[in-house]
């Protein structure tokens, strides 16, 4: 009889572990944030009055800020803006548009925000600097599958009164 039990115990462990089951590894973020975020490859293209300044390859992140929003992340902004004959290094060090709101319509997630950066050093002519605000707004940008679309518009002032403003079209892909 005990061997009766100790089978039919056996075969009560042995028939259990066939209903466990194995959790889900994947852990993939469904998340509007967790969709689009990460690290983006592509070009970005300054202008000022339509004239085209800067073209140069750029990667940037978009970081989850909650569940519904992003911060858009340039890592040790560097750009060569090129003024007539002159090529001017501009560095930004490292530029944070913070809690970017997420929407999603037909596939797409669509986002704005707009971050004021104020003491900024500002490159007017090779060893020729001035110290300003500029203003920077992202609107309407688009992620599209692993495709990203990212208007910026940068208003330069000085004690309130503006200066220039340059047009920033970034596209890039997902890695």
């Amino acid at each position: 009889m005990k061997r009766i039990s100790f089978f039919l115990f056996a075969m009560l462990l042995g028939s259990m572990s066939l209903f466990t089951a194995c959790g889900d590894d994947d852990d993939e973020d469904t998340t509007p944030s967790g969709m689009v975020a990460g690290t983006y490859s592509g070009t970005l293209v300054a202008t000022i009055n339509g004239e085209e300044v800067a073209n140069e390859a750029k990667s940037l992140s978009l970081e989850k800020n909650g569940d519904d929003a992003v911060d858009v992340v340039i890592k040790d902004f560097n750009l060569n803006v090129t003024l007539g004959d002159t090529s001017i290094p501009v560095s930004l060090g490292d530029l944070r548009v913070g809690k970017c709101i997420l929407s999603q319509k037909d596939g797409k997630t669509t986002f704005s925000g707009t971050e004021n950066l104020n003491g900024v050093k500002v490159p007017l002519a090779p060893g020729v600097e001035v110290t300003a605000d500029c203003k920077v707004d992202i609107v309407n940008a688009t992620v599209d599958g692993k495709k990203l679309s990212l208007p910026i518009a940068v208003g330069v002032s000085m004690d309130g009164t503006e200066l220039l403003s340059v047009s920033v079209q970034y596209t890039g892909t997902k890695k």
